[in-house]
């Protein structure tokens, strides 16, 4: 499944680019490199297929056949349009196999930011909110 959702992610991807300029991918194979278990990297892989994959949903990758874990885990981690970031972080936060993939995100984006002169506000207040939630 991890090869697969790798496929989909240079498929979903293709053309984008990460805030640094280069290829959207890279981001998630570091996201990727960053976690432990083939499903955390397989979400990883997959974190951003349905916000920013064109044609990309649930339901398809529940076709393809990655199991209710896994696009449970996507789900979480796929940002609502009326949604706040306090919001979403604490809800991909809520879920034990996006946990370490929204970590390792947020460790990217803040990597990305700085790379690139953005303001690396969000991504700082996003971890630090993971911190606090996972320390109570």
């Amino acid at each position: 499944m991890l090869y697969q959702a790798a496929k989909i992610a240079e498929q979903a991807h293709r053309g984008q680019k990460d805030k640094t300029g280069r290829p959207f991918i890279e981001h998630l194979r570091r996201v990727a490199d960053a976690v432990e278990t083939l499903d955390e990297k397989t979400v990883a892989y997959l974190h951003d297929v349905v916000e920013k994959g064109e044609g990309w949903t649930l339901d398809r990758l529940e076709a393809e056949g990655f199991g209710f874990p896994v696009v449970a885990a996507v789900d979480a981690l796929t940002k609502r349009m009326d949604e706040s970031e306090h919001d979403f972080v604490c809800r991909a936060a809520s879920n034990e196999l996006a946990l370490p993939v929204k970590q390792a995100d947020l460790k990217d984006n803040l990597w990305q930011a700085h790379q690139a002169g953005i303001d690396p506000e969000k991504y700082e207040n996003g971890l630090r909110l993971l911190d606090e939630l996972t320390s109570e």
